[in-house]
């Protein structure tokens, strides 16, 4: 039985030299909410792979195991499985890149891999940090100008993740605008936090005063966002206008 499962069914005792079952659901957690904004999708998935196959079945960092190996846990976006070698050492790059995982010893037949819990990963970890700091901040008020003040704006750029909330594209403190959920020329539209997002220039131009949830249904359509970009969106504003009783 897994590592993991053996804590869960009491059949094993934690192991000091192992990862404990609370620090194993925090990272899988980081997973989600950190490292995916660090590494690209193909990356992550592989990265979830071998996340598993360590600390979850053996409750270590470390495996050896060939490259095609990994993919026969993985299916392409046509739903044929990834066994090959090449194709999956193609989508290493982000996760070499910023040491998520490191290959000790490289074989045409198996690999050592170290796999870094998310927390260790530099990137990852300063996400971290920045949330703890803000989360640590007593809340300020909801009713103070966002749009016009400069240290506020940059509050909201953080907020969105520095991406565009109707087309994802990455965005610079030098390069977004806010945009107004509900437009500053309706009744009700407000310079409150909770009624901006961050947006590239172009989402801001071409939105004018639509509905926000329409414009995005609209990106969707012609191809700027895919589908589950799409829904995480579209929740978000969602919860954006609920939070104005919307």
């Amino acid at each position: 039985m897994a590592y993991i499962l053996d804590i869960l069914d009491g059949g094993k005792e934690p192991s000091p030299d192992k990862i404990t079952l609370s620090r194993y659901v925090r990272e899988q957690s980081y997973i989600t909410k950190y490292l995916s904004r660090v590494v690209k999708d193909k990356a992550l998935v592989i990265y979830e792979v071998l996340f598993r196959l360590t600390y979850f079945e053996t409750g270590g960092s470390e495996i050896t195991i060939p490259w095609a190996k990994v993919g026969s846990f993985i299916t392409s976006d046509q739903g044929n499985i990834i066994d090959d070698n090449t194709t999956v050492k193609r989508r290493l790059g982000g996760l070499l890149k910023n040491e998520c995982i490191i290959v000790t010893r490289q074989r045409s037949g198996a690999n050592q891999i170290l796999v870094r819990l998310p927390s260790e990963i530099k990137a990852c970890k300063k996400l971290i940090e920045t949330e703890e700091i803000l989360s640590a901040t007593p809340p300020p008020d909801p009713h103070l100008d966002y749009y016009n003040n400069p240290q506020r704006r940059l509050e909201i750029l953080t907020r969105d993740q520095h991406r565009c909330t109707y087309c994802q594209i990455e965005l610079t403190e030098d390069s977004f605008f806010l945009d107004h959920l509900i437009p500053n020329s309706q009744k009700g539209g407000t310079h409150y936090k909770n009624n901006l997002v961050s947006s590239c220039e172009s989402c801001n131009g071409r939105k004018g005063d639509q509905e926000a949830i329409e414009f995005l249904l609209s990106n969707y359509r012609t191809g700027l966002l895919k589908q589950a970009e799409f829904l995480q969106q579209r929740s978000v504003i969602e919860e954006l206008l609920k939070s104005q009783n919307i």
